[in-house]
C-alpha cells in the first residue's frame, strides 16, 4: 500500500504495460491516482492506454523525467518465478540505480488487516484480503481475489495468483509465484523460486526451486519456453 510519507501529489509511471499493466492502471485510477506514462519495449504495439498518459520506452521516461518528478509502479507481470536474474529485477535494479522510486498499490476494494506487515512496493488488486499478522514483502503482487490469511509471511517478488487462498501460517520464499486458484493448507512452507501451478492444492511443504502441480500437488518439471 502506499504509505503515509508517499508525495502523492506526484504523478506515476507504470513500468511495463501490458496484461498486468492495464490491471495496475485500473487499481490506481480507482484510487484517483495521476497516470502522466506507460512504458513497452515497443510502444507502436501497446494497447489500451490510460487516457493522456505517453506511451513511451524505458530508455525515453529517463530522458523525460527526472527522479523528481514520477513515482514509478511496476506493470510487468509473471507467470513464472522471478530469480535474481528475471526481467523484474533487472527493471528494478535499473530504475532504483537513477534515483527513482517505487511504490506499491492498494485497489479500494481490497481489504487489508490493520496489524498485516506491508511493504510499500507490494501490490494489493481488487478484491484481495490480507489477515491480521500477515507479512507482505517487497514487490509481491497479490492478484484479484486472492486471500492470505492470519500469520502468512510471503516474501519479495513473489505472485499470488488471482482467486488464490493460502491459509494461516503459510511462508511463501523469495520470487515464488502461486499460479491462479491454487490452494495452499495451514503451516506449508514454499521455498524460493518455486511455481504452483494454476489450481493446484498444497499441502505438503515445496523445497527451493520446485514446480508443483494437481491435487494434491506433486512435482513436475515445466515445458521450457
Amino acid at each position: 500500500m502506499l504509505a503515509s510519507t508517499t508525495p502523492v501529489t506526484l504523478p506515476f509511471a507504470i513500468i511495463g504495460f501490458g496484461g498486468h499493466g492495464r490491471v495496475v492502471a485500473a487499481a490506481l485510477i480507482a484510487s484517483r491516482k495521476s497516470i502522466v506514462a506507460v512504458t513497452g519495449l515497443n510502444p507502436s504495439l501497446v494497447v489500451h492506454s490510460p487516457k493522456d498518459s505517453l506511451v513511451i520506452t524505458d530508455e525515453e521516461l529517463l530522458d523525460r523525467f527526472g527522479p523528481d518528478e514520477i513515482l514509478l509502479v511496476l506493470g510487468i507481470g509473471s507467470v513464472k518465478p522471478n530469480n535474481e536474474h528475471c526481467l523484474t529485477r533487472q527493471t528494478v535494479k535499473l530504475f532504483q540505480n537513477r534515483g527513482y522510486q517505487f511504490f506499491g498499490l492498494k485497489h479500494p476494494t481490497s481489504w487489508v488487516a490493520d496489524d498485516a506487515n506491508v511493504s510499500p512496493t507490494a501490490q494489493i488488486h481488487a478484491g484481495a484480503i490480507v489477515q491480521p499478522g500477515a507479512t507482505i514483502g517487497d514487490f509481491s503482487i497479490l492478484n484479484t481475489g486472492s486471500s492470505v490469511d492470519h500469520d502468512c509471511h510471503i516474501e519479495s517478488f513473489c505472485h499470488i495468483g488471482p482467486g488464490s487462498t493460502l491459509s494461516g501460517n503459510v511462508f511463501v520464499g523469495n520470487g515464488s509465484h502461486l499460479g491462479t486458484g491454487c490452494n495452499v493448507i495451514q503451516g506449508i512452507r514454499i521455498g524460493n523460486s518455486c511455481l504452483v501451478a494454476a489450481g493446484a492444492t498444497v499441502v505438503r511443504d515445496v523445497p527451493n526451486h520446485e514446480s508443483v502441480k494437481g491435487v494434491p500437488a506433486k512435482s513436475f518439471r515445466p515445458r521450457q519456453s
